[in-house]
């Protein structure tokens, strides 16, 4: 009777966790990278989700973009020294069927102080200089649960996002003469992190099959009585 009972106790608690278990997953893939999303605009292509793993509760799209600005600038003033506050930016939009899906900004800025014209309008020597920082990753995210997107990014092979990209820049100096050039460079990726219910047994399952098992012990201890 004993082991009996402890077989019904160890039922009721698989049971119960059985049931506080809908336990979750995810899995994230990556795009491809569109290499220069300025002058080209491209198409991000992402796994989509297979639905024999579980049942898709949310998406989530994150948009990189590694940004590669430089700024030169040269006061032509001869009568006086000059600052001048330059600045360049990107922007990316991510859209699919149902919409945009991830707008991603960035902006580097530099004050440059430049003294008066030196004769050589060459961004550098006393009057002009360059900035380059390097490469500066940025990134945005948007996470959807609606059934439109679920449904987008469900099935067999890739979903296809639009990728559009666009710079600007801007250069104020205190002179009012001033030259000034920005080349930027920059890419675009994506990643997708799904995020699913695995399905589990049921109560019931566990239930039937703990049942099995004490119902055996029990059988077995008359046997071995008799």
């Amino acid at each position: 009777m004993k082991k009996l009972t402890q077989t019904l106790v160890a039922i009721a608690a698989l049971s119960g966790v059985a049931a506080a278990q809908a336990a979750t997953q995810s899995i994230t893939v990556n795009s491809n990278v569109i290499a220069n999303a300025k002058v080209g605009n491209g198409v991000l292509d992402l796994t989509k989700f297979d639905a024999t793993l579980g049942t898709l509760q949310s998406v989530k799209v994150e948009l990189f973009s590694s940004f590669t600005p430089t700024l030169k600038v040269e006061n032509l003033s001869t009568s006086s020294g000059s600052t001048i506050v330059a600045s360049a930016s990107e922007k990316l939009v991510m859209s699919a069927a149902t919409g945009t899906l991830v707008v991603l900004q960035g902006s580097v800025s530099n004050t440059f102080v430049e003294a008066a014209f030196d004769g050589s309008a060459n961004y550098a020597g006393l009057s002009g200089a360059t900035y380059a920082p390097g490469a500066t990753l940025f990134s945005n995210s948007a996470m959807f649960s609606d059934a439109a997107t679920l449904a987008l990014f469900s099935g067999a092979g890739y979903l296809h996002a639009d990728l559009v990209g666009t710079a600007t820049s801007a250069f104020n100096g205190t002179s009012g003469n001033t030259k000034s050039l920005s080349v930027t460079a920059f890419n675009g990726y994506a990643n997708v992190t799904y995020t699913y219910a695995q399905p589990v047994p049921e109560p019931e399952t566990y239930a039937m099959l703990l049942a099995g098992l004490g119902l055996m012990g029990v059988v077995a201890r008359r046997r071995k009585s008799v």
